[in-house]
């Protein structure tokens, strides 16, 4: 184990390296993620979906059984959309693309999930008018991210390569900042949910030999998850 401090990356740079063994390890955010998350995909059923930030497809993967009417995957990660890749064949497009500027076409989706993406966006109101541009009215936009108030627990978002610590670049921002730009872009908040690790992550990070940061994250929101809906007119 290196004692060394993180190497900082931007985001292509960092998910080159973390792509291949992205999906192997127990995290403790994608469980806490899933258990709240999963429940809502049934609404994606008969719908045109697109999911900005798709990474490695593991939503596109679940959200395939449900009868969608299409599946659409957008990520800047060329080695992130290779292990989709591999894993959705031909049941999803797949589009390398900046999610600020994807080349998808107007109103052509119904139903849109951004799923820890938005720390790495760096302007909310760009990434809000895109999604908008997308949705067809009426449309529905499920957005998780790492609850903005983790950076004041000191954390970082960081996996291990090798014998090095990687540290990804992420972009500082409020709830009350992402609210306003989805505002202004179209958008009425259905809902907004702060979430805790409970005794499913508990034990991920007990089997991973760290009780002690699970103690340390205890009762404080370390997710959140927000509805929105794209107005009509």
């Amino acid at each position: 184990m290196s004692d060394c401090a993180p190497r900082l990356l931007p985001v292509e740079q960092a998910y080159q390296l973390w792509a291949p063994e992205y999906d192997s390890a127990p995290n403790p955010l994608f469980c806490l993620e899933e258990r709240h998350l999963s429940p809502l995909l049934q609404s994606a059923r008969h719908c045109d979906v697109v999911d900005l930030g798709c990474g490695t497809g593991r939503w596109l993967e679940r959200l395939y059984p449900l009868q969608t009417r299409s599946l659409t995957g957008v990520d800047v990660s060329a080695a992130m959309l290779e292990q989709a890749a591999r894993k959705l064949g031909h049941d999803a497009r797949l589009v390398q693309a900046d999610c600020l500027h994807t080349p998808l076409g107007t109103a052509c989706a119904d139903w849109i999930l951004s799923s820890l993406l938005l720390s790495y966006v760096d302007n909310l109101h760009e990434l809000a008018h895109e999604a908008a541009r997308i949705a067809r009215p009426g449309a529905l936009l499920l957005i998780s991210d790492v609850h903005p108030a983790t950076r004041d627990y000191g954390w970082k978002r960081t996996f291990r390569s090798a014998h090095q610590v990687i540290e990804i670049q992420t972009h500082p921002y409020q709830l009350h900042d992402l609210r306003a730009a989805m505002n202004e872009a179209g958008f009425e908040m259905e809902s907004l949910d702060e979430y805790c690790f409970g005794d499913d992550e508990k034990m991920i990070f007990i089997h991973a030999g760290r009780p002690d940061l699970y103690a340390a994250a205890k009762g404080f929101p370390v997710l959140f998850l927000a509805s929105y809906r794209r107005r009509h007119g």
